[in-house]
């Protein structure tokens, strides 16, 4: 068996909007070159002042494109994240992973109280699992295209992670992603 243990809090969300900006990173630079070609196109080729203006701003947008962006999903996420209480330092996540199945258990408790706010255990199959990916220092476990779980290798306290790596690869085969 291997476990982990760790927080199920704002880094989780963060976690995967870097996963995912990461994935997308080509579309980015790609707008945000459209919008300076667009810009420079309407400053090359005006027809009066008006087509200045449009091509700066189009220019000026090119650039800020990429971290408006980075800024405004921040910001949403963070106001995503404080409406869904479980979603805190309060909150254990333990991932198990036996040869057979995985059981995944999510645990609020308050501080100082002894009596738990919330608790949710999964007792699943691998078949749960759309596709595992492995990075350098998580591993996403995407239960869908756009549902995943997040587990921190720093938090592991059974096991290995080669042990980890060949119970995914047996059960998921050409869905587990390992780490390049």
């Amino acid at each position: 068996m291997v476990e982990f243990q760790g927080k199920f809090d704002g880094n989780v969300t963060k976690s995967l909007n870097n996963r995912a900006f990461k994935k997308f990173w080509w579309l980015f630079v790609l707008l945000s070159l459209i919008f300076v070609a667009v810009g420079i196109i309407g400053i090359v080729c005006r027809e009066d002042s008006h087509d200045l203006g449009l091509g700066i701003y189009f220019i000026v947008m090119g650039v800020i494109f990429t971290p408006l962006v980075f800024l405004l999903t921040k910001l949403l996420q963070k106001k995503i994240d404080k409406s869904m209480s479980i979603m805190s330092s309060d909150t254990t996540e333990i991932f198990q992973f036996y040869p057979d199945r995985l059981i995944i258990n999510q645990r609020k408790i308050r501080n100082g109280e002894e009596e738990c706010e919330y608790e949710a255990t999964t007792n699943t199959r691998y078949s749960y699992l759309h596709k595992v990916e492995e990075t350098h220092d998580k591993y996403f476990l995407r239960i869908s295209k756009m549902q995943s779980h997040v587990v921190n290798k720093c938090d592991l306290t059974q096991g290995t992670i080669e042990e980890l790596n060949s119970i995914l690869a047996s059960n998921l085969g050409l869905r587990f992603k390992k780490m390049k």
